[in-house]
């Protein structure tokens, strides 16, 4: 298995079902065990989630896969029939937070722009969104994890924080940054992509944004906007996410130091430091 709970302070797997089984929910730590898999289908519907510490590998179907680690925020909307394959990818203690809201108590509970992300998944696919998650968030997934209300009132405490925990994800997402009720076309995506590869094989000295752009053949503000619909962010704020996650695993494995590591992502040693303390609330000679 890929994770064994050890203990679930909000609730512990498989979780509750809230609001006439409309949500479910699970929180709490778990012991991960590196590189071991789970797969199973992707519920249909909205799941917000946090990782407060720790890290996963998430691939849906044939998409590329996707790295989150903590601490993160995650939307993901799925309304169709997917298969989803998740491993960790660090050993210790993982504290968690899902919440999975059915489709049609998005739609008549929710509205708005969340119903418009699961537009934005289109009738059978499935899109996720991810972002550090500020300190708001941080603070009701903690007070869900450790859950300090006693057993015959933590059913309604965690409704509660669910929702509130929903209302911060897609605050969070807001601005244009999550695609509401808009669609890339496919041929759109397709150039977002190629976009997003460029910069990931160019992670020591990416194109510029114009450049990019003129690559992919999308103008600057196209590109922009279509890169935030698909990804829920900027296009450099997802590369410096990325340059992050990278420079994270080269030192925690021991495969580079920081200044190998930060030479290869693009950055200055005390540059990456910087931004490392900042994104995982540890510098980088800590790792080791």
């Amino acid at each position: 298995m890929l994770m064994q709970p050890i203990r679930g302070g909000g609730a512990s797997a498989p979780g509750l079902n809230l609001f006439s089984r409309q949500l479910q929910l699970s929180a709490g730590a778990l012991d991960v065990v590196p590189g071991a898999q789970t797969v199973g289908p992707m519920r249909r519907g909205l799941k917000i989630g946090v990782l407060l510490d720790g890290g996963v590998s998430l691939t849906l179907d044939d998409q590329p896969t996707l790295q989150i680690r903590g601490a993160a925020l995650f939307i993901a909307a799925n309304a169709g029939d997917r298969v989803q394959q998740r491993a960790g990818l660090t050993e210790g203690v993982m504290r968690y937070v899902l919440t999975q809201f059915a489709p049609n108590f998005v739609v008549d509970e929710f509205g708005g722009q969340a119903a418009g992300l699961l537009e934005a998944a289109g009738p059978d696919d499935a899109r996720v969104w991810v972002r550090p998650a500020g300190p708001a968030v941080r603070s009701v997934a903690l007070q869900m994890v450790e859950c300090p209300v006693a057993a015959p009132l933590r059913r309604l405490y965690l409704a509660g924080k669910a929702l509130e925990l929903a209302t911060l994800a897609l605050d969070a997402f807001s601005g244009g940054e999550v695609a509401g009720r808009s669609r890339l076309s496919r041929r759109t995506r397709e150039q977002v992509l190629a976009a997003r590869d460029m910069l990931l094989a160019g992670m020591q000295q990416p194109p510029g944004l114009a450049e990019l752009a003129h690559a992919c053949g999308l103008n600057p503000t196209r590109l922009t906007s279509a890169f935030r619909t698909e990804f829920g962010m900027s296009v450099f704020a997802y590369l410096q996410e990325q340059r992050l996650l990278r420079a994270h695993d080269m030192i925690a494995s021991g495969e580079a130091s920081v200044a190998s590591a930060a030479f290869h992502v693009g950055y200055t040693p005390a540059y990456l430091s910087v931004l490392f303390q900042k994104r995982f609330g540890i510098s980088p000679g800590k790792l080791r």
